[in-house]
């Protein structure tokens, strides 16, 4: 299980750019996806990527609260 997310600042012809990773389900497996946001020395893009990584963090944490929720009550109902 890879549950995550963050922020990345990629240099391309001299220049910073801003990008928030992310995992996404791809079938069975999972994949880190790059979701471009702007140029590392605007403000309103590095506003934008706090914004993201907010949202994709409280997926994240809902997503490990259900999958323990499941193996809690799978647990539950191999004891009875």
């Amino acid at each position: 299980m890879e549950l995550g997310c963050g922020v990345r600042v990629k240099a391309i012809k001299g220049h910073d750019y801003l990008y928030v990773w992310h995992y996404e389900r791809d079938g069975a497996r999972r994949r880190q996806v790059y979701d471009y946001i702007g140029p590392a020395s605007n403000s309103d893009a590095r506003r934008r990527a706090i914004d993201s990584l907010e949202a994709h963090a409280r997926r994240a944490i809902e997503e490990a609260r259900h999958r323990i929720e499941a193996g809690r009550a799978a647990v539950g109902s191999a004891g009875r």
